[in-house]
């Protein structure tokens, strides 16, 4: 099913002008790529962001400028750091007949035996890079890890394979993996230590207890 999504050329590049834009529902973008000359357009963002949702990241996306259309995937998105808003996008056109190359979200599912046990599940790699014509991208891949003990590992090699696409990453690379507990020991006081504090409080008694004595003498 092809997402359309409807631009509109833009020609200024100030912020006041970014910023009405952006006030009247607007997110200014930038497209280029396969096919056309980098241009500044807007999308409204109540559109992208339906059509965002309903394709992922790595999605493809038929954006309409003018009397044009394009095939692209969204590159990058720039959000407000306090606001729930989009401030900038970046569209790269794409050609849907040759392979090209994306990050692609690892999944874990079930619940690991090790973890029951009271291991503890480390997450080490959340993406895999995958090659594939820009219409085969996987939204994602899911691994299992019903079968990891405590000190057991899944792997890049244990992903699922497909005919439409190929796994660049390490095979060898660690998704995740189950390890032991720590355990944090209280600091205990070593008996050498006790006994060196004893024999200095000791030697300190007979200290002062000589001292009386010598005075008690030369007073009489």
């Amino acid at each position: 099913m092809t997402v359309e999504l409807q631009a509109n050329n833009r020609s200024t590049k100030k912020r006041s002008e970014l910023t009405s834009i952006r006030g009247e529902g607007y997110v200014p973008a930038v497209l280029y790529g396969y096919g056309t000359e980098a241009q500044s357009v807007s999308v409204l963002e109540t559109d992208f962001m339906k059509a965002y949702r309903e394709v992922g990241k790595n999605g493809v996306i038929k954006l309409k400028t003018g009397n044009k259309s394009y095939s692209v995937m969204v590159q990058e998105v720039q959000a407000h750091p306090l606001k729930e808003a989009y401030t900038h996008i970046d569209f790269v056109a794409v050609d849907l007949n040759k392979e090209t190359e994306a990050e692609v979200p690892v999944v874990v599912t079930g619940e690991a035996p090790g973890v029951k046990e009271g291991g503890v599940l480390q997450r080490t790699l959340n993406y895999i890079n995958v090659k594939a014509l820009p219409s085969d991208i996987p939204e994602q891949l899911e691994v299992s890890i019903e079968g990891l003990n405590i000190g057991d590992s899944v792997y890049v090699k244990d992903l699922p394979k497909g005919d439409s696409y190929e796994i660049l990453s390490e095979e060898d690379e660690v998704v995740a993996s189950v390890t032991p507990p720590t355990v944090v020991e209280e600091p205990e006081t070593e008996e050498g230590d006790d006994d060196a504090a004893s024999s200095e409080a000791s030697d300190t008694e007979e200290a002062e207890s000589s001292q009386d004595e010598e005075k008690e003498q030369k007073e009489e």
